[in-house]
């Protein structure tokens, strides 16, 4: 692979696990065949429970050129694409000095719901607790 152009920028948790999955990382169970430090297999590991293993490229860069109608640093827009904020409790923290901007919140959370697909989906505690009940356990 030759590199084109070093530190060219942040990379999005999308890229990254792309970058991953492109040099062979994967949840196979023959992953230790692959050319793969360990430590790049935990944050592999680490991103496909995340919001990247549903992104599209596509959806990254248009929510990317969107969030840049509201006047927000790359910074900013990186970590509302890594972070996937959907109340406004998750958003304050990314958006510095919010006080001082005129930026539009509900505008934000809107677009993350709209150009970004839904969150992965875990097991809720209480499923697994209905389900450790019906095979004759107690908790």
């Amino acid at each position: 692979m030759k590199i084109m152009k070093a530190n060219a920028g942040a990379l999005t948790n999308f890229e990254l696990l792309d970058f991953l999955n492109s040099r062979g990382a994967s949840k196979d169970t023959t992953r230790v065949i692959a050319p793969i430090a360990r430590s790049e297999y935990k944050v592999y590991d680490y991103l496909v429970e995340t919001a990247a293993s549903t992104q599209t490229r596509e959806s990254v860069n248009k929510s990317a050129d969107k969030c840049k109608d509201f006047k927000l640093a790359k910074a900013e827009i990186l970590n509302i694409i890594n972070l996937w904020p959907s109340s406004i409790v998750e958003l304050l923290p990314i958006i510095e000095n919010l006080d001082d901007r005129e930026i539009d919140t509900d505008g934000i959370l809107e677009l993350v719901k709209d150009l970004l697909p839904p969150l992965p989906t875990a097991e809720s505690p209480r499923e697994n607790d209905e389900e450790e009940t019906e095979n004759g356990e107690q908790s």
